[in-house]
């Protein structure tokens, strides 16, 4: 009995690349992350970890090289791959305002991608308590713990469902033993069909099955 054929890779990138007027941004991408998984975008500060995350969502202007999302040409179809695919956090570009509560974030969110109002709460509910939130939903986002926060953020970004969710920063004050809870989180939504592309400054706390991409040009 032959081999069920591997499933088509989500992300394929080649020789992808950003380098606007002002200077070089990251070293040229080449890598191919699997549908239904889980990536670090591993590096140090300045190597263009959120530019490749906006990157492989559409969201960033000037790309060279050859990028597919979910088989689409990312650099001639930018808003295909936008309507794909869902951002929860990058640096101080798309965040939560502290001073909202967890349900006022859900209207927000529901609003701003157009996603369907009957299931906002559900796809709300379903992630964040896959990935360990239960924070009543009048509590403020900025009461929540960092790792909340990054929960939080990833759900949020599931009310629209996507094909692929990128999080800024994973490892945003937080210790090893919470990067690790949060990166076993990301793992168990990946084996719903969701494919997710985390950055991170902190390699150690990487799961040995989650693909690392590296921003690094000392640990390429």
């Amino acid at each position: 009995m032959s081999d069920s054929p591997a499933p088509r890779p989500l992300v394929v990138a080649k020789g992808l690349a950003l380098s606007p007027p002002l200077g070089h941004v990251f070293n040229p991408v080449t890598a191919t992350v699997p549908r239904g998984s889980v990536a670090a975008v591993a590096g140090g500060d300045g190597t263009g970890k959120s530019a490749l995350l906006l990157a492989l969502t559409g969201r960033m202007r000037g790309i060279t090289g050859g990028l597919t999302v979910d088989g689409v040409d990312a650099v001639a179809h930018p808003g295909r791959v936008r309507a794909a695919t869902s951002v929860a956090r990058i640096s101080d570009l798309v965040a939560t305002e502290p001073m909202l509560s967890l349900e006022d974030c859900i209207t927000e969110r529901t609003l701003a991608d157009a996603a369907p109002a009957r299931a906002r709460h559900a796809n709300y509910v379903h992630v964040a308590l896959l990935l360990g939130l239960d924070a009543p939903r009048d509590t403020l986002f900025g009461q929540l713990s960092p790792a909340d926060q990054t929960r939080a953020a990833v759900a949020l970004a599931s009310i629209r469902p996507s094909r692929l969710i990128v999080v800024d920063d994973l490892d945003r004050e937080t210790t090893l033993a919470d990067q690790a809870a949060l990166w076993a989180g990301l793992l168990d939504l990946a084996a719903e069909g969701v494919t997710v592309v985390a950055s991170t400054s902190e390699r150690a706390a990487v799961p040995p099955e989650v693909l690392t991409l590296e921003m690094d040009p000392r640990h390429g």
